[in-house]
């Protein structure tokens, strides 16, 4: 489904996670998560909400008829190795499946400019192996593998 009134805006984005956004962090869980035993789905809105205050936190909402259909969160803050080094990191990336044709493009390239705008030097990205996600990244000219990231239980 292609959306040609979607809107990608930057919001505050803690007030909306109880309550419009929760329907899709739900359907973001049951599609990616990959140990549901162990990842409860309980953001910490307060955090969120102080990040935000503090402004190491920024979101983009993407909104098709004034309906929520994909955001993308993001933490800001200097390297811990290269203090003069701005960087900006996806917390979460997701478009709601039929609204995937195009907005995923979309919020990609919004999320990199207004991670430019708040004077990121650097945009990190993570996805799970084998996702379109994944796809797009290897595909773009700007991107290049970092580093991989390992989890296990401890």
């Amino acid at each position: 489904m292609i959306h040609s009134d979607l809107q990608i805006t930057e919001e505050p984005i803690a007030g909306l996670i109880e309550t419009e956004l929760w329907p899709l962090l739900i359907e973001h869980r049951e599609e990616l998560t990959t140990d549901k035993g162990l990842m409860i789905l309980a953001p910490n809105v307060e955090a969120y909400r102080q990040a935000e205050e503090a402004g190491t936190l920024f979101a983009l909402v993407a909104r098709c008829d004034g309906r929520i259909v994909g955001y993308s969160v993001n933490f800001l803050g200097q390297h811990l190795h290269y203090s003069g080094l701005t960087v900006a990191q996806n917390d979460v990336l997701f478009v709601t499946r039929s609204a995937r044709a195009t907005t995923g493009l979309r919020l990609l390239t919004a999320t990199r400019k207004a991670a430019a705008a708040h004077g990121a030097q650097v945009m990190t990205w993570h996805a799970k192996p084998g996702t379109a996600l994944e796809a797009i990244l290897r595909k773009r000219e700007t991107c290049r593998v970092q580093d991989i990231v390992f989890t296990e239980r401890v």
